[in-house]
């Protein structure tokens, strides 16, 4: 048991060795063939992380692209699902001319029901009105 901790000490020690040489500290005792080592070694792994990170961004691209098709499908499919609904509508919006806020609702079969709705923009909004309640009893 002790044994294996030592050991595992020693390969703790060593990871954290590597680490600081890889951040640029610990660099004086090394050797010319050490610091060789050591810069093929950030090389491999600047190359691993690139790799890395082309496969996600070009993975993120292609799932964007097949996103991108869907909607546009799905907006193809309800431009087609509009149009046949205002083929098949039985009702027409009908315009005299006169301004944009009146307009009439009529059925398509030539207008022999007509349905005038006017829109009166000037109306106050009642929301933010309040009502008083008078004291009011039954004597």
């Amino acid at each position: 048991m002790q044994n294996y901790l030592n050991h595992l000490k020693q390969i703790n020690t060593n990871l954290r060795k590597e680490i600081s040489q890889r951040l640029g500290e610990d660099l004086d005792g090394l050797d010319i063939d050490e610091l060789r080592g050591l810069e093929q070694n950030m090389d491999e792994a600047l190359k691993e992380v690139r790799e890395r990170k082309y496969h996600l961004i070009s993975t993120q691209t292609e799932t964007y692209k097949k996103k991108l098709k869907s909607a546009q499908e799905g907006q193809r499919k309800l431009l087609q699902d509009l149009v046949i609904k205002d083929e098949e509508s039985a009702y027409g919006f009908a315009d005299d001319g006169l301004s944009s806020s009146e307009g009439a609702l009529v059925l398509a079969n030539g207008g022999s029901q007509l349905y005038a709705i006017r829109v009166q923009p000037n109306q106050p909004n009642l929301q933010g009105i309040s009502y008083r309640s008078y004291d009011l009893r039954l004597a």
